[in-house]
């Protein structure tokens, strides 16, 4: 269903939903809850031009070095992780207790899955978070790694075991279960969002519209390029944590200028993954 106002920062309908660009295509917005496998039910069934993913080009190479550790010894990155500490692993914690979903998957299972079902199908990939290299997100890195490591930021992180539970008790009392399928996906909701919530609030707002931003010009660079190419009406399949949906859709609504080139992954060059 298309959308043409923001959504409430509370939006975590499980229904993909899409928005329409006045130039021309669409983005379907499909949110995932990271480490979690879906269900067939929850897997978007529409026929999509090009895939969006929510990360950098080089994230690609970790995901495959994921799978190879996996197949040496399954389980090694979820242990690695949780070892780190921090609200990631607490999100892996409260997510390992739950019997009837699989959770704790690595490489990210859902972003995955629809990267390869892209090489195989040979539709264009499209990284939305800048690369390394580029001289803009390096500044933003900084600005955010400036930030994080303020001395009231770390002190702060003294009473994060508190914040995720607070934070989490909150995200209990609205998320609800998809139809038909297990109420653990609606305990998985709860806890991914809390650990993105607290995410969020490491970083001041404004760096957060900058973010924002670049990646909702990035979203609408994809349609423009896929139009270009030769596709009147493209569909981008962007994949996200459901949880982040609601700030990509409000910066789209906002209408930033198209960021051209968009850093893509030429499928001709991959070699078909099973």
């Amino acid at each position: 269903m298309s959308r043409a106002t923001p959504l409430p920062d509370s939006y975590l309908d499980w229904e993909d939903f899409e928005w329409n660009d006045p130039d021309g295509g669409v983005v379907y917005f499909h949110g995932v809850l990271p480490t979690v496998v879906y269900p067939r039910s929850l897997r978007p069934r529409i026929k999509w031009s090009g895939l969006g993913l929510m990360v950098s080009e080089e994230e690609i190479e970790l995901w495959e070095h994921e799978e190879d550790l996996e197949k040496k010894s399954p389980g090694i990155n979820f242990t690695g992780a949780v070892s780190q500490g921090g609200d990631f692993s607490k999100m892996l914690g409260g997510l390992s207790i739950l019997e009837e979903i699989q959770t704790c998957k690595f490489p990210d299972p859902e972003p995955r899955r629809l990267h390869k079902y892209a090489i195989r199908s040979n539709n264009p990939i499209f990284f939305i978070e800048p690369p390394l290299s580029d001289d803009d997100w390096s500044d933003w890195l900084e600005m955010h790694a400036i930030e994080v490591t303020k001395p009231l930021k770390l002190l702060s992180n003294l009473w994060s075991g508190r914040k995720f539970s607070k934070n989490l008790s909150k995200m209990l009392k609205i998320t609800k279960k998809p139809p038909n399928e297990s109420s653990e996906l609606a305990v998985a909701s709860a806890i991914t969002s809390a650990w993105w919530i607290g995410i969020e609030n490491t970083i001041s707002l404004e760096l957060r519209n900058l973010r924002d931003k670049r990646y909702a010009s990035r979203i609408r660079g994809a349609l423009a390029e896929m139009r270009n190419s030769g596709i009147e009406e493209p569909i981008l399949l962007l994949v996200c944590p459901l949880a982040q949906r609601t700030s990509l859709v409000n910066a789209l609504e906002n209408m930033p200028l198209i960021e051209m080139p968009l850093c893509t992954e030429s499928v001709s060059e991959l070699n078909e993954e099973e």
